[in-house]
């Protein structure tokens, strides 16, 4: 399976009926799409993670053991067991330019979502 497929795997997560599938894969998409704004790619492994976790096959615990495993000298690997606002992510005000930055990739990612939340308003 291609990266292309296994993204295509998750966006097809985050439309499923079980309202958990549902939301573990708009997690991800979400992380992934700031990785994406940020000029970033994420690995297979963690797209591979991404599926299984969203799927309920592996757990949010053994997601971040897997994580650590898999990159042992990551600088962040201490933060990983801790909640994620307790550091090493960037608080971006309301109204900085990213924001608006970040909602226009959102949109290319997932059109659909925002042409039914734009309806809505």
């Amino acid at each position: 399976m291609t990266y292309g497929d296994k993204h295509k795997e998750l966006e097809m997560l985050s439309h499923s009926d079980v309202a958990e599938v549902r939301q573990k894969a708009d997690s991800w998409l979400i992380g992934i799409g700031l990785q994406g704004t940020a000029g970033l790619r994420v690995s297979e492994f963690l797209l591979d993670l991404a599926i299984r976790n969203s799927k309920g096959v592996i757990s949010d615990e053994e997601v971040s053991r897997l994580i650590k495993e898999h990159y042992p000298n990551s600088p962040l690997r201490d933060t990983l067991a801790h909640h994620p606002l307790d550091g090493g992510y960037e608080v971006i005000p309301p109204d900085s330019p990213k924001i608006k930055e970040i909602e226009e990739y959102n949109r290319k990612l997932r059109p659909e979502l925002y042409k039914s939340r734009d309806n809505n308003t």
